[in-house]
């Protein structure tokens, strides 16, 4: 008898600690503040992750805002930016010169100098010849010529693509005359990009 109420409490004993330790294990995963914690670090960092999403979309208004490109065909005038087949090119200012100790203009003339930035968005570098490249005509479709003149750092070379190009072009012109225009064309392409010159 002694035998058998001993095994029936052992049997009872280890139930007891089989139910204790399932409750153990049950309480364990009650613990998850860690995780929540967790979460909240990541809410943290949503605020600057959406931060960083509106910045890009500022400097894109910016830059969109900065950029007012006229097409080949569309008048344009001194300050104006037009893009020809890729070539971007701006005519920032023009200015008369007396030329240097060198060369002046004849007697009822001057030198009208024109200043330009020539942008390459092409895939191929482009070649820019101020003689070539460009004219200038006035309303009776006279074309001006170019004289070299140390007072001006012309507008030649090579510009790769993604690359830019500043310089000048000299024109000597009649004093007070009417209806000038510097264009820029390529003869292998289509059209001119004009500008009218006051």
């Amino acid at each position: 008898m002694n035998k058998k109420v001993m095994m029936v409490a052992a049997v009872l004993f280890s139930m007891l600690l089989t139910a204790a330790c399932s409750n153990d294990q049950a309480d364990s995963p009650a613990e998850t503040p860690p995780a929540v914690v967790g979460n909240e670090g990541a809410d943290e960092k949503d605020p600057s992750a959406e931060e960083s999403s509106t910045e890009p979309i500022q400097e894109d208004k910016e830059s969109t805002a900065n950029t007012d490109v006229k097409p080949i065909g569309e008048p344009a005038a001194v300050g104006d930016t037009v893009d020809y087949h890729g070539a971007v090119i701006t005519l920032n200012s023009v200015r008369d010169s007396e030329g240097d100790e060198y060369l002046k203009p004849q007697a009822g003339h001057t030198f009208k100098v024109v200043e330009l930035t020539v942008k390459n968005n092409g895939q191929e570098p482009l070649v820019i010849s101020s003689a070539l490249s460009f004219s200038l005509t006035d309303s009776s479709d006279l074309n001006y010529t170019v004289p070299i003149t140390d007072d001006v750092k012309m507008l030649d070379g090579t510009v790769a693509p993604g690359g830019e190009l500043k310089g000048e072009i000299p024109y000597e012109v009649k004093q007070g005359v009417q209806g000038l225009q510097l264009s820029y064309g390529d003869p292998m392409k289509e059209g001119r990009a004009i500008w009218t010159v006051e």
